[in-house]
């Protein structure tokens, strides 16, 4: 399915793109559509970064008693996470004489340069084509990478095995011994295969909601968001659609609107899940807005899309080079139902 790419909507803390190459690539990473499954972009990620998560302990006020006294409590704490960028590429070559008898015969070039896309409506086309290829190949790897997939399988497997992505992360964070800051909460253990009837409404919906740490249940409500399959949305759906007497839930189908909330947190459906996940595909988070972080270089000069013709092979060269960097923030940012 072709992606859209806004280049009106590519800027960064308010900064309009310097160049056409610099939009083409804040469209791809653009912050609105990363925001729908609380993903947050860090920009000029060029090598290994640090992500700093500073922290103050509580319950360190003392009754002041006289001078000289101090709390001596040594509270601030500083951890250390990285986002470590991997190149990634997209590099295919195009005869154009695949477009030959057809409509776009009209806009190729005449004579010697026949073959030549340069400068025609067909660059275009095809420029417009990959955006949308490389803007869902970078969110296929984003959540999905996994190293360890073989890459002889399938080309799927080919793009997914190109690095470890969010939830390769996630499930080793679930792994983590209590008390690790980075140990993610398991809430819900979903079954395999078709979900039962009002699943989400019933157990998977208030396991993640309750399943928050006290922490994250001090954020309010309108900076979090509940992201799941498709099949699990749909299921909360359909609970919805055949329970009107819910009324604060039913209003929402009743106004029309295209999405669902529970216990006022935003419920989106994320149906790459549906489609990408090899299994447990009925997996879902509660995440923190920006909980979840995404590097790249928006600026430099190597990565951006770039074609060219060949005279050498007479092939029309689409290339697109970009770097990508996945970590969560902390495991306080996020519980997870898998």
């Amino acid at each position: 399915m072709p992606v859209s790419i806004d280049l009106s909507q590519a800027t960064y803390c308010g900064n309009e793109p310097g160049s056409i190459a610099e939009a083409m690539v804040r469209g791809v990473f653009n912050p609105v559509d990363l925001a729908l499954f609380g993903f947050a972009v860090r920009e000029d990620v060029v090598v290994k970064q640090k992500m700093y998560l500073a922290s103050m302990q509580e319950n360190i006020t003392r009754k002041r008693l006289g001078c000289a006294e101090k709390t001596n409590s040594g509270a601030f704490k500083l951890r250390e996470k990285f986002l470590i960028p991997t190149n990634l590429q997209i590099w295919d070559q195009i005869c154009a004489e695949d477009f030959g008898g057809k409509v776009t015969e009209l806009a190729r070039k005449k004579g010697y340069d026949i073959n030549n896309l340069e400068g025609t409506q067909i660059e275009e086309l095809l420029q417009e084509l990959y955006s949308g290829v490389w803007k869902r190949d970078m969110l296929s790897i984003a959540q999905f990478g996994d190293t360890a997939l073989d890459p002889a399988v399938s080309d799927l497997n080919k793009t997914l095995s190109t690095m470890d992505g969010a939830w390769k992360q996630i499930f080793a964070a679930v792994a983590l011994t209590a008390g690790d800051p980075d140990r993610i909460t398991r809430a819900v253990t979903v079954p395999a295969g078709a979900l039962p009837a009002n699943f989400a409404r019933d157990v998977y919906f208030p396991g993640l909601y309750f399943g928050q740490s006290e922490i994250m249940k001090q954020v309010d409500n309108s900076e979090k968001k509940f992201v799941v399959a498709g099949a699990v949305y749909d299921n909360y759906l359909q609970t919805l659609m055949s329970t009107p007497q819910v009324a604060a839930s039913f209003q929402i189908l009743q106004d029309g609107q295209t999405r669902l909330s529970y216990n006022g947190i935003e419920v989106i459906a994320n149906r790459m899940i549906d489609q990408k996940a090899a299994t447990l595909k009925n997996r879902g988070y509660l995440i923190v807005q920006g909980g979840i972080q995404i590097g790249t270089d928006t600026n430099q000069e190597t990565q951006v899309m770039k074609t060219w013709h060949s005279q050498d092979t007479d092939f029309n060269n689409v290339q697109v080079r970009y770097k990508l960097a996945v970590n969560f923030i902390d495991g306080d940012a996020l519980v997870v139902a898998y």
